[in-house]
């Protein structure tokens, strides 16, 4: 198991989750807008570059998409499946999609 540990721990502290959208499985994490500095950190300025990255935006909280980050630092997200508290909902779905 594979992860980057700063992401990880990050993670553990916020709230996370899944939802499906069309054939995938999509993590995502909350951030208020006071810890956006701590994540650029954590995964690299390179994700915000060339217009950005789509987000859900809320009264408090951005949602980020996880699934790109994850996958760009050639990590499983079944291997941060401890930070999500739905993750046996998904389970098998995610073990395809990391199969495919």
């Amino acid at each position: 198991m594979e992860v980057n540990a700063e992401l990880y721990e990050f993670l553990r502290e916020r709230e996370t989750g899944l939802f499906r959208r069309e054939n995938e499985v999509i993590a995502y994490v909350h951030v208020y807008f006071f810890d956006l500095d701590e994540l650029v950190k954590i995964i690299g300025e390179y994700h915000f570059d060339e217009g950005g990255m789509e987000v859900q935006l809320f009264n408090n909280t951005i949602a980020i998409d996880l699934n790109n980050i994850i996958e760009g630092q050639g990590h499983y997200l079944s291997s941060y499946k401890k930070c999500f508290d739905d993750w046996k909902d998904y389970e098998k779905e995610i073990e395809l999609m990391e199969t495919r």
